[in-house]
């Protein structure tokens, strides 16, 4: 059938038993598709006609999945997080299989996506990781017009289990600080273990202190020291929540002045065993040989945040005063994290934490928590392997 020039061609070929269509797209390409009856082929045109006319069209390519999960990494990820954040984007994206990876960008379909989800062998939790990425590359494919529609849309993404926060009792406590004082190469670990539980900081947050960030009756949370592929690096916190400032008991302020005073005002306070700054992986390997020399059940170093969360919320303080000290930027997550500790109220935090954790003293649950004293740690009679000035 002869059309205005502009407007396409369906013609009958006898070779192949085939009705081809063929159409100029704008960028001057020659776009060809054959189909089994001539009412199919014209519909297919004056579809294809109409997306060109009202700037629809998507040029047919042969991108891979795989290929544009590259560039949207290094696109539209990478320069807007941190260096950790992304390797742990690289990590997720490992999970996603060749034969996924290898398909054509505009030819996956929801049915695909949901196949490879079901299928992937790996946690409930990376599968939900998994499936979040899958979803942000399609939407960003989408809105970019390299796809006619997001495949991630009707995707059952799977929602794992939540599991219970993990902490410490308060008969497991002065086990923990028993196995470190006992031990000489444990025991320079005290006052990290000892500002955990105190404070509820985070790890990298600790290991970045300076003796600047010590007050008269606080520390000065505004950096953290992160472990990347085996090399420490200085960061600004995530959120302007985590710039915050953590009020101490007494005895707590004292132990870090002491280590304070060891130290040079630019250097860390926690420095490993040849002075360079610690790493959070051999704080890690010394929190396994204490846990297990105090012969309690493992829970990460991380569980000390969890326990003083926990046991600050069931002592009767504020979701918001305790959502601030954690650096948290919504008072929900400390919610969603801790609420089934929430009974009260309490806004005298310091006197607080000395309350349930002083040493030697009975606290508000009647227990005595007899710990050994920090002051050990930095007698003459006790070797040290903090370097001094």
């Amino acid at each position: 059938m002869k059309r205005k020039y502009g407007h396409g061609t369906v013609c009958f070929e006898s070779a192949r038993n085939k009705y081809k269509v063929a159409i100029v797209a704008p960028d001057g390409h020659r776009i060809t598709k054959r189909f089994d009856t001539e009412a199919d082929a014209d519909a297919w045109r004056i579809a294809t006609l109409h997306e060109i006319n009202i700037g629809e069209y998507i040029p047919v390519q042969a991108t891979t999945f795989g290929e544009w999960l590259t560039q949207y990494l290094g696109l539209f990820v990478q320069p807007k997080v941190r260096e950790k954040t992304f390797v742990s984007y690289l990590v997720v994206a490992a999970h996603i299989s060749a034969d996924f990876a290898g398909k054509n960008l505009q030819k996956i379909t929801t049915l695909d996506a949901q196949r490879f989800l079901t299928s992937l062998d790996v946690s409930a939790s990376m599968r939900k990781r998994v499936a979040k990425l899958l979803a942000r590359a399609s939407k960003k494919a989408y809105i970019i017009g390299s796809i006619r529609k997001d495949f991630m849309l009707g995707v059952e993404i799977p929602t794992p289990e939540q599991k219970p926060i993990e902490i410490f009792t308060l008969d497991e406590i002065p086990k923990i600080f028993a196995a470190i004082n006992e031990s000489p190469v444990l025991r320079r670990h005290y006052p990290l273990v000892a500002l955990a539980l105190a404070s509820g900081a985070r790890m990298g947050e600790m290991l970045a202190l300076t003796p600047d960030d010590i007050c008269t009756d606080a520390i000065v949370i505004n950096k953290a020291l992160v472990e990347i592929q085996g090399k420490v690096s200085l960061q600004p916190p995530k959120t302007q929540a985590g710039y915050r400032r953590i009020t101490l008991p007494a005895y707590i302020i004292s132990m870090l002045q002491q280590l304070a005073s060891l130290r040079q005002h630019d250097q860390f306070l926690f420095l490993n065993t040849q002075g360079n700054p610690c790493c959070s992986s051999n704080v890690g390997r010394a929190w396994r040989s204490i846990i297990k020399h105090a012969g309690i059940p493992y829970r990460k170093f991380h569980c000390l945040r969890h326990t003083h969360a926990t046991m600050m919320l069931a002592a009767h303080v504020p979701v918001l005063e305790v959502a601030k000290r954690l650096g948290h930027s919504k008072a929900s997550h400390t919610l969603n994290l801790y609420g089934h500790a929430i009974p009260g109220y309490d806004k005298n935090l310091p006197k607080l934490v000395d309350e349930i954790f002083q040493i030697g003293s009975e606290n508000s649950a009647g227990h005595v928590v007899n710990l050994p004293s920090f002051p050990q740690l930095f007698s003459n009679s006790v070797p040290t392997v903090f370097p001094k000035r």
